[in-house]
């Protein structure tokens, strides 16, 4: 991971001019974001993933999805070959793109404002290119090509005269669009504008695309030094509140900023990616649509922002959860939409090709429709963890939230669901969502017993013990001596070595310990790469090894004592986040490709709490080396 700008010029990767159009690795982009919605710039300096005005409206650049249809905005060097390296500003979300050319050198620095006026958050709805000339002198073109409606539409083009020029499209009034510029471009084809500039050493030039009509922009000078001076502030002031030192740590505070970036800010929501239909498999059909705020994920991301002292993100996240679901918990459902939004419907986007020809390119979940019996334990979970966290639980959600929560588990606990990989095929009695349930009683107990409300707590005690009871009963295989994926199989899940960190089970337990290594034996590959299981799951294709897993095993292996073993581990997995420091979903285990949306919240989140527990544990260990 790099911590500042490039300018070793063997960093730098080689593009030819016919690579421009082609479909980049997952892994050649990084993203910016202003908490409303994100961009994704390749390295080449193409945005091909821009969706207006919030994470998920449709796309007004996406090529990442379909390179021939999706749109872009280009900003490169006008040559038949190039060298290009990327980096963050150091601590923000300030994206540098910088490209050599001979004997000269260009960055492209893009950035959404986004800072506190009166503590309140201000994010302008603006992406800000700025392209600047640092030796020597260079050629530059840029080329945008805006495709609402997810690549459907053409925009209308209308020149304003000394700003730059307004995109409209009658079908996606709320995609409208200006590119604020002092220079002229001209049209190439319908809908696709080129201009070709040079530029000097110290020389500049500004592009600022304002997400929303014409008519409101016309007259607004961009500020773009400013609002990059008060982006930069920004970013710095909020990672600076981070409390973990220690290995590791550079790339834990890239995980928080990227994570942040995931965070829709007017709700709270946090979402799975901001991607749709990156594939699980090249070619596959395992390409799903992650920009909603699931239950599961976004707990976890509570994990890692309490573990590293962000309760502001925690605290707002849970605040939006009960403004959804308190007194209507009937109405649980894995994931929402990011203003609570539950009609998740998913649909084909037929004229899209997809990530190199990965069809189809979906939009909407139908797993909003699942039951999923892990949501109502880990939404206690969230709760009790942000409780030990100095926010506590009043009487009231403990009364509309919490007691219909154990309600429900009692009624439905012995049902078979979808379980956390939501598969689509036949429901099973997953021993992950087993363990979720008792977790969610255990929770509710703690709490209970914690605040003084008494009443239900023999009642509860008993629950919890007839959970565990059956748990070791039906989910733990003798002959392979290991806790299994459902009752009754003889196959692994990697989401059981979630036991030890929720408590239900020491990882220094024999069955646990024989888990362990059952899951290492069966299901990690090439000494780091964990699958999440190897199973029939009904659906075609296969797919890449789940980067998540690989950090449950380092957690694993943490609480058992073998820290050697984790930190080897950590040190291996962690060497294949990408150039910027940012995680995708899964990996292709034989090549090291990046497969599945990016980044992703899920992988972010369990790097973290790995690193900050192994840490923990290794400080722990020197000190007593030292005693």
């Amino acid at each position: 991971m790099s911590s500042g700008t490039n300018t070793v010029r063997d960093r730098f990767k080689k593009i030819q001019r016919s690579d421009l159009f082609s479909y980049k690795p997952i892994s050649d982009y990084g993203l910016i974001g202003d908490m409303k919605t994100c961009a994704l710039i390749g390295m080449d300096g193409s945005i091909d993933w821009l969706c207006i005005p919030r994470f998920d409206s449709p796309s007004v650049f996406g090529a990442i999805l379909d390179s021939d249809k999706g749109g872009r905005f280009l900003i490169c060097p006008d040559a038949d070959s190039f060298g290009t390296a990327q980096a963050y500003e150091p601590l923000t979300n300030i994206l540098q793109t910088s490209f050599s050319v001979n004997s000269s050198e260009a960055s492209v620095t893009d950035f959404m404002p986004c800072f506190e006026v009166g503590g309140t958050l201000i994010s302008t709805g603006e992406l800000h290119r700025r392209i600047e000339c640092t030796e020597g002198e260079m050629n530059v073109v840029a080329r945008l090509e805006p495709r609402p409606g997810y690549g459907e539409h053409v925009p209308e083009i209308e020149p304003i005269k000394h700003i730059g020029y307004a995109f409209s499209s009658p079908s996606y009034p709320n995609q409208g669009m200006t590119i604020q510029t002092s220079l002229e471009f001209e049209p190439v084809s319908r809908g696709v504008m080129i201009s070709r500039f040079g530029l000097k050493e110290g020389e500049k030039m500004d592009f600022v695309l304002r997400f929303s009509t014409a008519s409101s922009h016309r007259a607004i000078h961009p500020q773009t030094e400013i609002k990059l001076r008060e982006t930069r502030e920004y970013w710095k002031k909020w990672i600076d509140k981070c409390k973990f030192s220690g290995k590791w740590r550079d790339q834990v505070l890239r995980s928080a900023l990227a994570l942040k970036l995931l965070v829709y800010s007017p709700t709270g929501a946090i979402i799975a990616s901001p991607t749709t239909s990156l594939p699980e498999e090249i070619g596959g059909t395992r390409n799903w649509d992650y920009r909603y705020s699931w239950i599961r994920d976004s707990s976890f991301v509570i994990w890692s922002f309490h573990s590293l002292g962000f309760n502001e993100e925690a605290t707002s996240y849970l605040d939006w959860l009960l403004s959804a679901f308190c007194l209507t918990i009937g109405a649980l459902q894995p994931m929402l939409g990011i203003t609570g939004d539950q009609d998740l419907i998913e649909k084909s986007l037929e004229h899209l090709s997809g990530y190199k020809r990965s069809y189809p390119a979906r939009i909407g979940n139908d797993a909003w429709r699942q039951f999923q019996l892990d949501l109502y334990g880990i939404l206690i979970d969230a709760l009790y963890f942000s409780h030990k966290h100095e926010r506590g639980v009043d009487r009231k959600i403990f009364d509309y939230l919490i007691t219909p929560m154990i309600d429900a588990l009692e009624e439905s606990w012995t049902k078979p669901d979808c379980g956390i990989w939501e598969v689509r095929s036949e429901k099973k009695h997953f021993v992950y969502s087993k363990m979720w349930a008792w977790v969610g009683v255990d929770r509710a107990l703690k709490i209970a017993m914690e605040r003084g409300y008494t009443e239900n707590i023999d009642k509860w005690s008993t629950f919890r013990e007839r959970i565990r009871k059956q748990i070791y009963s039906e989910g733990y295989d003798g002959e392979l001596q290991a806790f299994v994926r459902s009752y009754g199989s003889k196959e692994l899940d990697a989401a059981n070595l979630l036991m030890p960190q929720v408590g239900f089970i020491s990882a220094a337990d024999p069955k646990m310990e024989s888990t362990i290594d059952a899951t290492i034996r069966g299901l990690l590959t090439k000494d780091k790469f964990v699958y999440r299981y190897l199973a029939e799951d009904g659906l075609s294709g296969r797919e890449g090894a789940f980067l998540i897993c690989s950090f449950w095993l380092v957690n694993c292996l943490t609480l058992a004592g073998r820290i050697s073993e984790a930190e080897k581990l950590l040190d291996s997995v962690t060497g294949y986040a990408n150039h910027l420091g940012l995680f995708s979903e899964e990996l292709d285990p034989e090549t090291g490709e990046m497969l599945g949306n990016f980044p992703q919240a899920f992988t972010h989140m369990g790097f973290i709490t790995a690193a900050v527990n192994l840490n923990k544990a290794m400080e722990n260990a020197n000190s007593r080396m030292k005693t």
